[in-house]
């Protein structure tokens, strides 16, 4: 179910989130001191590809980061309007809704994506779990 998901997701939109994310990306990747910043700029990209099978983790302390974020900020607040906007409107319709909850995850990661980790290792754990227990 998750797949078709990921699917539906790609058509009604994330592929304009890939694109941006890993397209910003690789324009960080082209300059020697950009590549961290680059890097995870794909690490959201990867996730808005696939948003129904990730969890996102956000770290707490964004001290480390403090200054890439506050570069980050006026290139970011045209993806924070944009997800706001599109995440309440695919938010109204109750089969929408989960479209919109992503939104609204990528809403939060344009804030200050350079903080974020793709957190892989929760599903794994719960398909070992259940699993170890059959």
């Amino acid at each position: 179910m998750k797949e078709v998901g990921n699917v539906l997701w790609f058509i009604f939109g994330g592929f304009v989130s890939v694109l941006f994310w890993g397209l910003l990306g690789a324009l960080l990747c082209a300059t020697v001191i950009g590549i961290p910043l680059g890097k995870q700029l794909f690490q959201v990209a990867l996730f808005a590809l696939r948003p129904f099978r990730d969890d996102v983790e956000i770290e707490t302390n964004f001290a480390k980061n403090l200054v890439a974020n506050i570069i980050w900020l006026p290139f970011g607040f045209l993806m924070i309007t944009f997800y706001a906007i599109v995440g309440a409107a695919f938010s109204i319709t109750l089969i929408g809704a989960p479209f919109g909850k992503v939104y609204f995850k990528l809403l939060a990661m344009s804030m200050a994506p350079f903080g974020i980790e793709v957190d892989k290792k929760v599903e794994v754990i719960k398909e070992w779990e259940e699993w170890k227990n059959w």
